[in-house]
C-alpha cells in the first residue's frame, strides 16, 4: 500500500498530461486495458494460471469488474479539471461510505462515532468542493459518485471467493477494460505521438501495479491498515499537484482535508480487526 501511495498520484500526472494532449477519458482508458492485456497474455502460457482463470467465481469478477470500472472512470473524468489533491482528499471519504454501506449489507450496528465519522467527512468535502449557490459542479458530483463507487469496489475484494487468485481478479478486470473501453474507442481511435506514448506506456504500467497491489493489500492485511497507510498519498498528491501543475491548497482547503481524514481515521478504527492491527503496530 506504499507503493500504491505514490503510484495513484503519479497515475493522476499521466492523465493531466494526457488531457492536455486532448485524449479523452475513454481514450485514456482504453490504450489502458490494451497494455494491460499485453502484459497479462504471456500468463496463459501457464496452465496453473489458465486452471486459475477457469476455477474463479465469474458472477463475484463481474461485480468487482463493473463497480471498479465506474470508479475509474469518474475518477479519471474528474482529474481532467479538478487538481490532484482535490480528487486524492475527496476519494479519502470512501472508508467511511465502505463502513456505512457495510452497516446496511450486513446489518452491522452503525456506533454515534461512525456516525460522526460520516458527518464529518461530508462536511470536510464542502470545505473543499466550496459549492456555490447553483449547488456542485458536474466534475465534482462525478467525484463523489467515484468514491462511493470505490467503496462499492473494496467491498467486492474484501468478500472475493477464496478460489478467485489475484490474477484472475487482474484479468477479468482487464478483459472488462477492453470490452467496455477498448472496443469503444475504436470508433475515435488515436495513436500516441512523440511525448503522449511516455504517457500512455506510464498510465497503463502503473495502473496495472496499482490493482495489483490494492488486491493483494486487501487480501493480506487488515483494512484498518492499509486504509490508514493509504493517507500518506496526500503528501505526493500535494507535492506533484504544486510542483508540476502549480496547484495550490489554502488554510480552508488543508481543515477540509484533516476532517476527511480524521473521519477515515475513525471509520478504520471501528472495523473489527483494528484493535489487533492497532497491537501489532505498537
Amino acid at each position: 500500500m506504499l507503493g500504491n501511495t505514490i503510484l495513484i498520484p503519479i497515475m493522476a500526472v499521466a492523465i493531466k498530461f494526457l488531457t492536455e494532449s486532448d485524449f479523452t477519458t475513454i481514450q485514456m482508458l482504453g490504450w489502458r486495458s490494451i497494455l494491460v492485456m499485453l502484459v497479462l497474455l504471456p500468463f496463459l502460457l501457464s496452465q496453473k494460471i489458465r486452471q486459475e482463470i477457469f476455477q474463479a467465481d465469474l458472477k463475484a469478477h463481474l461485480i468487482h469488474a463493473t463497480l471498479s470500472l465506474s470508479s475509474m472512470s469518474c475518477f479519471y473524468f474528474a482529474l481532467r479539471t479538478l487538481p490532484i489533491v482535490t480528487v486524492t482528499s475527496i476519494n479519502f471519504i470512501t472508508p467511511t461510505i465502505a463502513l456505512i454501506l457495510a452497516s446496511f449489507l450486513y446489518k452491522d450496528k452503525v456506533s454515534i462515532r461512525g456516525w460522526c465519522a460520516l458527518i464529518g467527512g461530508f462536511l470536510g468535502t464542502l470545505i473543499i468542493l466550496k459549492p456555490d449557490l447553483t449547488g456542485l459542479s458536474a466534475d465534482m458530483i462525478v467525484v463523489l459518485v467515484g468514491s462511493f463507487l470505490a467503496a462499492c469496489t473494496n467491498l467486492a475484494v474484501r468478500r472475493m471467493p477464496a478460489r478467485s487468485s489475484n490474477f484472475a481478479v487482474i484479468f477479468y478486470l482487464t478483459c472488462s477494460g477492453m470490452i467496455f473501453f477498448a472496443i469503444p474507442s475504436t470508433l475515435d481511435f488515436r495513436v500516441p505521438i512523440g511525448h503522449e506514448w511516455l504517457w500512455i506506456i506510464v498510465l497503463g504500467f502503473v495502473a496495472l501495479l496499482v490493482h495489483s497491489l490494492i488486491t493483494l493489500s486487501y487480501r493480506l492485511a487488515s483494512s484498518m491498515l492499509v486504509g490508514v497507510l493509504d493517507y500518506l498519498r496526500i503528501i505526493w498528491a500535494l507535492g506533484f499537484g504544486y510542483f508540476i501543475f502549480q496547484e495550490s491548497i489554502n488554510l480552508v482547503d488543508v481543515m477540509g482535508v484533516a476532517l476527511i481524514c480524521a473521519s477515515g481515521f475513525i471509520s478504520f478504527s471501528l472495523t473489527k480487526p483494528a484493535g489487533q492491527a492497532i497491537k501489532k503496530v505498537l
